[in-house]
């Protein structure tokens, strides 16, 4: 019987195989905006979880939930002059705009993106240390996840990195969000190749 090879080293950042990372690529951008991304511990070291990459392009610490022998660090979560929300569409959330970083004079924004499985995801948002307390947000109705590489639970369901994507275009225009679109599409190309897969809506025909 042939066994899958699963040895080769993978980028801890972007998770594909070392020859083809796309870390020199990645945007990181500077915005007023401030973000935690809070990662399922299951997630930690899976390298289709986008939620990394997010994080690097955000400039946003990761704290894991779930780990047995590690809990939380919280230090994120409580910084006094910045006010908090989670990205967790729950049927109380308030569909993110631009108002929402209308804040009083001298505090910021600051958005807690949670990453791993949905059943991972409403866990963190009911269960993690601060963020449970927090109001919840969620993103305007999109287009369908391009990623393809997770199955996805629901038709709107998508990557970590898609959601902060349109989280970015939502409060800071497209212009801003366009790097991170441009990263996430090679992003998407490489593992499927990697894999041997398209991705979603890619059609052979169209190729010369």
């Amino acid at each position: 019987m042939s066994s899958r090879k699963s040895s080769r080293p993978r980028c801890p950042v972007c998770g594909l195989h070392l020859e083809r990372c796309l870390c020199a690529e990645l945007p990181v951008l500077d915005l007023p905006t401030r973000f935690v991304l809070v990662q399922h511990n299951r997630e930690r070291h899976k390298p289709t979880s986008t939620g990394r990459a997010a994080a690097a392009v955000l400039r946003a610490p990761i704290l894991h939930y779930g780990a047995q022998d590690e809990a939380m660090e919280t230090g994120p979560l409580t910084e006094p002059d910045l006010d908090y929300v989670v990205l967790f569409p729950s049927e109380d959330a308030q569909v993110a705009g631009p108002e929402l970083l209308q804040t009083a004079p001298g505090r910021r924004r600051c958005i807690v993106i949670l990453d791993g499985t949905w059943h991972q995801c409403s866990r963190m948002a009911r269960r993690a240390a601060h963020v449970a307390d927090l109001s919840k947000v969620s993103l305007p109705p999109g287009g369908p996840s391009r990623w393809g590489i997770r199955h996805a639970p629901r038709p709107e369901a998508v990557c970590t990195f898609e959601a902060a994507t349109r989280l970015v275009e939502v409060l800071h225009g497209p212009d801003v969000a366009r790097p991170m679109e441009r990263f996430f599409l090679e992003l998407t190309a490489r593992m499927h190749a990697q894999r041997g897969s398209l991705p979603p809506g890619h059609d052979d025909d169209d190729e010369d």
